[in-house]
């Protein structure tokens, strides 16, 4: 046991290395949480043998208690880490009662011997190009020698100059950049995703979870402790930090709580000393995104869909460029020449990459026919202006991508990005390292426990064995329940206890907000068939099947349904291609035949009361509650802000919930709406712990009453990629 530090493991297209605890997946780096690591290296050294669950605790966590939860999740990241081996069989068996096995065959290669392979390998290559190198000069000389007079110079020039378009046309090509390294920095696992990550070069900001409160914290790039940084106000949001790292530049978001703004309404801008000092406001400026010019003497901002420049202390405020959208994440080039920010397009589903070239004022859509430009996000530029950072999405998953930018003489570059990260963890923005030798993100994995509210305790506890479910809805006869799986989005159908679980929908399908059928021989669901499509209302068998959909083939966007009492209709929000226009539906399943709800423009998330007479929805970019009249085809106000309404089974009960993160400063929940009282009691205040969702936070009821939430357990710290940037 004394030589496994100097052993390396190889299984599949996979190599581990104990000594540096890194996982490879063809010659790449992995990225891998230590504990999860340690979990697969205690497998893979037992390799095609039973590791009981205790042993493998043990071995993990030797000077602590942990519950078995934990064990299960490093299992869950490894098997989507490592996805399936030859022939479809997972590298990681469960023995029910027992352990685990890791089935696939493992060789034990000698790090010595990696090594010497390694290097030889490289050291042919450079022989080969001298050596090439040298018959060519030699050629050339003795070529030149035969030549004299007029003749030997029009046979020398026009030589020359097929060697230099010889020599342009086949340059060699700059090799493609690549991580050499993946360090885990923080250990927090409560990042907040899309933090802006700023640094010095010392030390590197973000804001992180304490609790529901967003904080500001520094770590050393090289890692080690984290530190708590004061905040001038409560809802400070950090843009910018200047060249010199003694300003910050901020937004605050507590303007939007204090009646002077709505959400997503420009903030003020403020300049803040580093670490600490009293902020001062830059004049009237309101902005939803700030960047400093690399020379500290300008401000770029964002107001809606429209992009400004400002002097540094806020004054000459003037219009840049009106865009297609609001753009986000604003980044400046290091020449001061450009400003690349993201615009989402609601028709296409997509969010681009945009450009702003300052000296001509043109606007342009950056990457516009790359097959994966799918929710882009920049993250920047290395400091010499080279390479050019960025994030994103393919597979489900948000991986990291870089371009080289800057031309050479001698070398050619290509113009296409290059992917850095493949999973399993997801990556946001990157930020380069101030000497281009690593890039920093907040890696993410996603993992989720379903929880109810027990009144008695007061306290949240498992329910359904905590599993990892999202839109939990129950079977008119209370028997079953049908769920989304977190983060993954299959529907599924199991008992209340998540027993006799069977899979409904499969990848590349997306499900949302499942329903009942009144004799639960059905289910109704939102789906997106395919990355990049619309959601579509679908029917499925509760038994499993084929989803179909529910109505004849639109182009609108549909979602939330909700059955009428005979089973013969579905109410559903529709909204056009631009998810604009919203409104309700009525689909005939008989005739197939749909209709509009009259006066029902601008409400979306409707349901249908129980009785068929009215419609609860919210009305949309205001997040009211409306009672909508369905004979009368008016509306009434029922509460200033909800998501998710849902009748009680009698209808003598809406609930709802409110927006998780738009509570406006108030304590948010769920909540009743009593019919006959008209009055709105709230059931179950939102926890002092995080809540997850797969699209926002949503809450369940089950058969007793109780209120069932997702318990975030996922995990968000922050990263380095160590990278070769030729």
């Amino acid at each position: 046991m004394g030589n496994q530090g100097k052993e390396l493991y190889e299984f599949g297209p996979f190599r581990m290395d104990p000594a540096k605890r890194l996982l490879l997946r063809d010659n790449q780096p992995v990225p891998l949480q230590l504990k999860a690591f340690e979990t697969l290296l205690v497998l893979v050294r037992n390799s095609q043998q039973v590791v009981l669950k205790d042993d493998l605790m043990k071995a993990v966590w030797p000077d602590t208690f942990v519950e078995e939860s934990n064990l299960a999740q490093n299992i869950f990241v490894l098997r989507k880490t490592l996805g399936a081996a030859t022939g479809g069989q997972r590298y990681i068996v469960t023995m029910p009662g027992r352990g685990y096995s890791f089935a696939a065959k493992v060789e034990v290669v000698s790090q010595d011997e990696s090594l010497v392979v390694k290097s030889y390998s490289r050291t042919r290559v450079v022989i080969d190009e001298e050596s090439l190198s040298e018959d060519n000069s030699a050629t050339s000389v003795a070529e030149a020698t035969t030549v004299s007079g007029t003749l030997w110079k029009w046979i020398f020039g026009a030589t020359l100059l097929g060697l230099v378009v010889a020599v342009v046309a086949f340059r060699p090509m700059v090799p493609p950049p690549k991580v050499v390294r993946i360090r885990q920095i923080t250990h927090l696992g409560s990042l907040v995703q899309n933090t802006k990550l700023l640094t010095d070069g010392a030390r590197i900001y973000f804001r992180a979870w304490q609790g529901n409160d967003r904080v500001v914290r520094y770590v050393s790039p090289e890692g080690g402790e984290v530190f708590p940084l004061e905040r001038a106000f409560p809802q400070i949001d950090l843009d910018d930090i200047s060249a010199s790292g003694s300003e910050f530049l901020a937004i605050n978001l507590g303007d939007q709580f204090d009646g002077s703004s709505s959400e997503f309404d420009p903030v003020g801008v403020w300049r803040i000393p580093v670490p600490s000092g009293s902020p001062r406001r830059l004049g009237n400026l309101r902005a939803n995104d700030t960047r400093w010019s690399p020379d500290g003497n300008a401000i770029a901002y964002s107001a809606g869909s429209d992009l400004y420049l400002a002097n540094s202390d806020g004054s000459n405020a003037r219009k840049l460029a009106i865009l297609p959208g609001e753009p986000m994440y604003l980044v400046w080039s290091p020449d001061g020449k450009r400003l690349r920010f993201s615009i989402a397009d609601p028709s296409s589903n997509r969010v681009a990459l945009w450009q702003v070239d300052l000296p001509t004022s043109t606007v342009r859509r950056m990457l516009p026919d790359w097959p994966n430009s799918w929710r882009l996000l920049p993250g920047g530029w290395t400091s010499d202006g080279r390479y050019f950072f960025f994030t994103a999405v393919g597979d489900e998953t948000r991986n990291i991508w870089a371009i080289r930018e800057k031309d050479e003489k001698l070398r050619r570059i290509s113009p296409q990005p290059v992917q850095l990260t493949a999973g399993p963890l997801t990556f946001y923005p990157p930020l380069p390292s101030k000497d281009g030798k690593s890039v920093f993100a907040v890696g993410e994995q996603l993992r989720g426990q379903l929880v109810r509210y027990d009144e008695s305790s007061r306290q949240f506890v498992p329910y359904a064995k905590g599993i990892s479910a999202d839109h939990v809805t129950f079977s008119r006869d209370g028997q079953w329940m049908a769920y989304i799986e977190f983060p993954e989005g299959d529907l599924v159908r199991s008992r209340l206890d998540g027993s006799e679980r069977r899979q409904l929908t499969f990848p590349p399908m997306r499900a949302f907000s499942p329903q009942w059928s009144p004799d639960d021989t059905e289910i109704a669901f939102q789906g997106l068939a395919q990355t990049r499509a619309h959601n579509k209302i679908y029917l499925i068998s509760s038994s499993g099947g084929v989803p179909v959909l529910a109505a004849p083939e639109s182009r609108d966007r549909q979602t939330y349904p909700s059955w009428a009492s005979d089973g013969d209709s579905i109410v559903f929000s529709s909204s056009d291609e631009t998810d604009s226009n919203s409104s309700l539906q009525v689909l005939d399943l008989k005739t197939k035949r749909v209709s509009p709800l009259p006066g029902s423009a601008r409400l979306y998330l409707g349901q249908l009361s129980p009785d068929g007479r009215s419609v609860a929805a919210v009305e949309d970019t205001t997040h009211k509650l409306m009672l909508y009249d369905v004979a009368a085809h008016n509306t009434r106000l029922l509460a200033e802000l909800a998501d998710y309404p849902r009748w009680s089974a009698d209808g003598q009960y809406l609930y709802f919930n409110t927006p998780y993160f738009s509570t406006l400063g108030k304590p948010g929940g769920v909540r009743r709406w009593n019919i006959s009282t008209t009055k709105t009691e709230t059931l179950v205040q939102y926890p002092d712990f995080l809540l997850a969702g797969v699209h926002g936070v949503c809450y369940g009821i089950a058969p007793d009453g109780e209120i069932l939430m997702l318990h975030d357990l996922s995990t968000r710290d922050l990263y380095a990629l160590d990278v070769e940037l030729p």
